[in-house]
């Protein structure tokens, strides 16, 4: 049994690469000091101890994130710096974030900032509803009698109150949708080094990009293509892999939605344009 030489945690016997209290990997850290005790040679539970003077955290450890210090730093300030760092340098956020230690903490900053993203594209559409008036609702509807009866619950004050009220659900639901799926792809890629949690992390602080829903017309396009860099990126970062087989286990399900779209969508445009020429 050994300590990890980062926080001084009782690593499992056989030790695994990572570190199961920090996140760092003990095979790059340096090796302990020879005054620390080892916790097999005393009864006293061990102590963290401070790193010693001119030693800096090797390439594995996680030094944390502004958001989960937000008790010491300030809610905003937490909130404002983490969303900074996500955005600008999102390598850097990801190889810092630990990829354990619960997973409400990143979940309520994504309720937050996917909240405020979902708030803002509602105003937008129901603005622009109001300025194409009925003809943005018969394009809505396609002609179809069943989508049209369903317009109203989607569009002017209806739909934005159900935006308000069952956004935060359905964000929640469809970031645990989404991690899982993705962490699927990722095990039978062979590159889940961690667990769901992981992957659930990397999922709710990509939820930075819905902040771009605030640019007129195009944000509602860009901000999901963001989000999917930001996926890969931190996927990639959190397990240890590579980015091409990161991009592969978040573009895979993509994909696959959209066949599972658009293949029955072609059948069906295929039939009505044969039952019109007939």
């Amino acid at each position: 049994m050994s300590n990890c030489p980062r926080c001084q945690t009782l690593l499992p016997d056989p030790p695994e690469r990572f570190c199961p209290n920090c996140g760092a990997d003990v095979s790059l850290l340096p090796p302990p000091l020879p005054s620390e005790v080892s916790p097999a040679a005393t009864s006293i539970p061990p102590v963290p101890l401070p790193p010693p003077s001119g030693w800096s955290p090797g390439p594995g450890a996680r030094e944390g994130t502004p958001w989960e210090r937000r008790h010491q730093i300030g809610f905003a300030t937490a909130l404002i710096e983490t969303t900074q760092r996500v955005l600008t340098a999102p390598g850097a956020f990801f190889r810092a974030m630990p990829v354990t230690g619960g997973m409400g903490s990143p979940l309520l900053y994504a309720v937050i900032i996917g909240y405020a993203g979902i708030v803002i594209s509602a105003i937008y559409d129901f603005v622009l509803e109001s300025v194409m008036g009925s003809t943005f609702s018969r394009l809505g509807g396609g002609g179809s009698e069943a989508i049209a009866g369903l317009m109203p619950y989607f569009q002017g004050g209806i739909g934005l109150g159900m935006k308000l009220i069952f956004g935060p659900l359905l964000l929640v639901i469809s970031l645990l949708v989404l991690s899982g799926i993705v962490h699927l792809a990722l095990m039978g890629l062979g590159g889940a080094a961690r667990g769901f949690e992981a992957t659930f992390r990397v999922a709710c602080y990509s939820e930075a990009a819905a902040l771009l829903n605030i640019i007129p017309v195009c944000g509602g396009v860009i901000g999901p293509i963001v989000m999917i860099v930001l996926m890969i990126i931190g996927v990639a970062e959190a397990h240890g892999t590579t980015r091409g087989r990161a991009a592969a286990a978040v573009l895979l399900p993509i994909v696959l939605c959209c066949c599972c779209v658009l293949i029955p969508l072609v059948g069906g445009l295929a039939s009505l344009i044969g039952a019109s020429m007939q």
